[in-house]
């Protein structure tokens, strides 16, 4: 072969190596550009809607005790989007989770003077809502939603608003509370004198005085080395809670004892709600019905999630018969339910609870 054809043979295929080559940086560098274009319009779009939410001036700030991958937080995400895009980013929603705002007193107290114009919290500040959670009272968080559109949860509603500025709209769910022990709980004998550590609030420890243990109200951040040690034997919270605290690693026993159904309650600035459009206003209430029905879904996988979690921790789950607890804590239902709304509201109340 000639030495000029050689030439011009390695020419060619160092001309088509090249050509390949261009055609494939040409090619990623469009994918690149693609891509970044993309960015580029998400973000101009996020930030013309917080542009127009600030010159509407119109912005909510939600706190909760709630963390992360908590079916109420979750619910306050879904409330987030579902309020930004239906206003078309004339209302911008900022959450604050995990008491970021402060404790639920502090967020409470900011809400009534609109420094926060929302919050959600398992304890409303109102005692008559609150005590709707006593044991084995109100067994689903529908029948929450039932009591509070009636005429005497409206006047809890209004106490809520007279004292404190503070409308409650709705709620997010919780897991009902259950065991986690060292003790297996079969049935009510096995109870007895157990070292449970509870919330330092009367039904809760009425509730376990009555089922046969010993209540030992006590701050949270000391319950995991407490359990380690045998200062107590267990204690009790929704299962989320178990597993965010970490309770399988130190406890043998999940006992599914359902015994109190308490979900957050969602409060906004009542100055502030009213200051809104009509349009808005359904906007909010609209986005916590779907907020709380979108919640509720995922607390339900969620809690699957959470119960495997236990189980592959080594946990032995316990399911006993929960007729002889509703029936072991009968008297703390009707001695504090009369207390707290007299004869014929509690009555209200039960007539509820047993639909």
């Amino acid at each position: 072969m000639k030495l000029k054809h050689v030439l011009a043979m390695i020419l060619a295929a160092a001309t088509a190596f090249t050509m390949t080559g261009c055609q494939s940086n040409s090619s990623d560098a469009a994918a690149t550009t693609a891509a970044a274009n993309a960015d580029a319009a998400s973000k101009t779009e996020a930030a013309a809607k917080t542009e127009a939410a600030a010159k509407a001036g119109i912005t909510i700030k939600y706190a909760t005790w709630a963390n992360d991958g908590e079916a109420a937080y979750e619910g306050m995400k879904k409330f987030k989007e579902i309020v930004e895009e239906g206003s078309n980013g004339e209302i911008a929603v900022d959450l604050y989770p995990s008491n970021q705002a402060g404790s639920t007193n502090e967020q409470v107290e900011q809400v009534s003077m609109n420094q926060l114009q929302m919050m959600c919290s398992g304890d409303p500040g109102i005692v008559e809502l609150e005590y709707l959670c006593l044991p084995y009272l109100l067994t689903s968080l529908d029948q929450y939603t039932e009591f509070m559109a009636t005429d005497l949860g409206q006047t809890y509603v209004q106490k809520s608003i007279n004292e404190r500025n503070c409308k409650i709209i709705d709620t997010l769910p919780r897991s009902p509370r259950i065991i986690s022990s060292n003790i297996e709980i079969n049935s009510l004998a096995d109870m007895k004198n157990m070292k449970i550590r509870v919330p330092e609030r009367d039904y809760y420890v009425e509730t376990f005085k009555a089922l046969g243990a010993n209540p030992t109200p006590m701050d949270m951040g000391e319950v995991y080395s407490a359990m380690q040690t045998g200062v107590v034997d267990g204690q009790e919270n929704p299962i989320e809670t178990i597993v965010s605290y970490g309770f399988q690693n130190v406890n043998d026993y999940l006992v599914m004892s359902n015994h109190i159904i308490k979900p957050a309650f969602v409060m906004i600035n009542n100055d502030f709600f009213n200051g809104l459009s009509e349009e808005h206003q359904k906007l909010i209430l609209d986005a916590c019905t779907k907020a709380r029905e979108y919640a509720t879904e995922y607390m339900d996988s969620a809690m699957e999630k959470d119960l495997k979690t236990c189980v592959d921790a080594g946990m032995t789950v316990c399911e006993p018969d929960l007729e002889e607890f509703k029936e072991a804590t009968q008297g703390v239902r009707d001695e504090l339910g009369v207390k707290t709304w007299g004869e014929d509201g509690y009555a209200v109340i039960k007539s509820i609870a047993e639909e």
